[in-house]
């Protein structure tokens, strides 16, 4: 389901890391980085370090429901960018550290973003 508010971004990240948890799965790494930031950027606009809370939420909320699409196509078998595919893959292997898991989500959320 799309988020429309910061709100509803932070709650569905937090269902993402508690299936992540439940599963054992290492995509709830991106997505506990994500919450934190979403978090920080929602605390900033409540306390007026942007010069436009109004645009910040909605621009934050745009760049979410890309990441939370390309994560519920690819839980869904449906196609998905290719660095998505790879990021979100990389969760089946045992071998990377937790570092890599964050930057490979980052590096598939800013190629979508930008490509």
């Amino acid at each position: 389901m799309k988020a429309t508010t910061i709100d509803e971004v932070i709650t569905q990240l937090d269902d993402i890391i508690n299936i992540s948890k439940q599963t054992k799965s290492p995509l709830g790494y991106f997505a506990s980085l994500y919450q934190k930031v979403t978090i920080k950027v929602k605390e900033g606009i409540a306390q007026n370090f942007f010069e436009d809370g109004a645009r910040m939420e909605k621009l934050d909320v745009i760049f979410a429901n890309r990441y939370l699409a390309a994560y519920e196509a690819y839980n869904n078998g449906q196609q998905v960018t290719q660095s998505w595919q790879r990021a979100f893959a990389m969760a089946s292997r045992y071998w990377p550290i937790v570092l890599q898991h964050l930057l490979m989500g980052m590096n598939a959320q800013l190629t979508l973003t930008w490509a």
